[in-house]
């Protein structure tokens, strides 16, 4: 297929003679066509060697994403700009989201500058808030710490003001508002939030006053974005490879079988065969070697970090090395100083749960700081109403489970108000503890 070859393609008879075929021989044809044809299968194969390389990069990238971009540079031919890479983090299938967050909110000056010309080509003249905010957020997964997520939304915020100017005062606005609709998004659609603790529109109003360098936003555009975050979730969800999200609920949905190591020193076998699956924003788990045994649950939430290997003491205690056969594909999940200690049975499973915990993990500390940042951007008057609130209704009535919340102890963080400080140390450190005589008792 294809147009019809010239005569230098040709390799012999007369067509050859005229592109100087010597007489009698054909050989000057036969050359010509060799010639050319190797050079075409050098191209080809340049081509392959080429893509061959990049796929590399890719995969180096999401594995490190410095070493990934090193690699690129050497390599691949990838301009040392900050332009360049920006536009490669943009333009590149395969790329981990996760890994393209982490480089983007890195502290280095070239990977700030990445940062700036990343978002800088993305567009939010004339949309929304949320709109904007919804998406900023499909590009890349937001990484679990503070200061990435700090310069990586005041990025956001600066480049939103300068679209849309007269929206808000200041861009101190936008990255207050952002992290209160991340905020809001996790109160509307987290199963673990009971219907009638859901902050309510009003609460969500009162919650924003006088963020606009002191001044309150319009109702109308607090309302609006309200509605849209109530209808339409921000979806900070997971993502693995090639496997859609709606693919990964599924698996996850359906679980998998590990071998749980044993917390008993004296326990008759080190491990035993865990069922693991996922039921909306709960981890649950069965023993199957043990009829009758009832399933437990773990919030995600209270999931603090994933230890990949065998790293915990569970696992040195059963003799469970790293160098060791039975060592492969172990991790451990930290949850309240204790740690539920698993092995997957496949590469495949073990790099597929490992990874959608790393990003759990990532979404509570995005959510907690989300909420620490809203909290410290109203005036103090208004956090301490709020506050007060949330206290008297939703926590210290439900005190058994709300103590464990991450929200609990963000708020206790902050200080709690003067008005609920009698009752809560009555309930966290009992009736005795809390008057003066078990005070004394204590500090001495």
């Amino acid at each position: 297929v294809g147009p019809e070859p010239s005569p230098v393609h040709r390799g012999g008879g007369e067509a050859a003679g005229e592109a100087g075929q010597s007489p009698g021989g054909g050989e000057a044809g036969g050359e010509v066509t060799a010639v050319v044809a190797s050079r075409e299968s050098v191209d080809f194969e340049a081509m392959f060697h080429r893509k061959h390389e990049v796929h590399e990069g890719v995969i180096k990238f999401n594995m490190k994403p410095k070493r990934g971009i090193r690699y690129l540079r050497e390599v691949c031919g990838l301009e040392d700009t900050p332009q360049a890479v920006a536009r490669f983090l943009r333009e590149t299938d395969g790329l981990d989201k996760r890994a393209v967050g982490d480089y983007l909110g890195e502290g280095e000056d070239f990977c700030k500058q990445v940062l700036y010309a990343y978002v800088d080509s993305i567009d939010f003249a004339n949309l929304t808030f949320d709109q904007a905010l919804r998406r900023f957020l499909t590009h890349f997964w937001l990484p679990g710490e503070a200061q990435k997520i700090d310069r990586m939304m005041e990025k956001f915020a600066e480049r939103y003001c300068s679209q849309n100017e007269g929206v808000f005062a200041n861009a101190d606005t936008a990255y207050v508002l952002a992290y209160s609709l991340i905020m809001l998004n996790t109160d509307a659609h987290s199963v673990q939030i009971k219907a009638k603790n859901r902050m309510s529109k009003a609460d969500f109003v009162r919650n924003n006053r006088g963020i606009d360098s002191g001044a309150d936003l319009p109702a109308e555009l607090l309302s609006a974005v309200y509605d849209d975050i109530q209808t339409d979730e921000i979806r900070t969800g997971m993502s693995h490879d090639d496997m859609g999200e709606a693919e990964l609920l599924e698996f996850f949905r359906q679980g998998s079988t590990f071998r749980k190591f044993n917390h008993a020193r004296l326990a008759a076998d080190r491990h035993h065969s865990c069922r693991l699956w996922v039921v909306a924003d709960e981890l649950r788990y069965q023993n199957l070697a043990a009829r009758g045994k009832k399933e437990k649950a773990i919030p995600l939430g209270l999931i603090e970090t994933v230890l990949l290997g065998p790293a915990s003491e569970v696992f040195r205690r059963n003799g469970v090395r790293a160098e060791s056969s039975d060592g492969a594909a172990c991790f451990s999940l930290v949850c309240g100083g204790r740690t539920l200690d698993l092995q997957a049975l496949t590469p495949e499973e073990y790099g597929i749960w490992t990874h959608y915990f790393q990003q759990v993990v990532e979404r509570t500390k995005l959510e907690q700081h989300a909420r620490r940042v809203a909290l410290r951007g109203q005036p103090r008057e208004a956090f301490v109403e709020s506050a007060t609130s949330v206290w008297w209704c939703e926590i210290l009535p439900n005190w058994e489970s709300a103590s464990l919340e991450p929200r609990t102890q963000l708020l206790w963080w902050e200080g709690a108000p003067s008005a609920v400080r009698a009752q809560l140390w009555r309930i966290a450190i009992g009736e005795a503890a809390a008057g003066r005589a078990g005070y004394e008792a204590a500090a001495a």
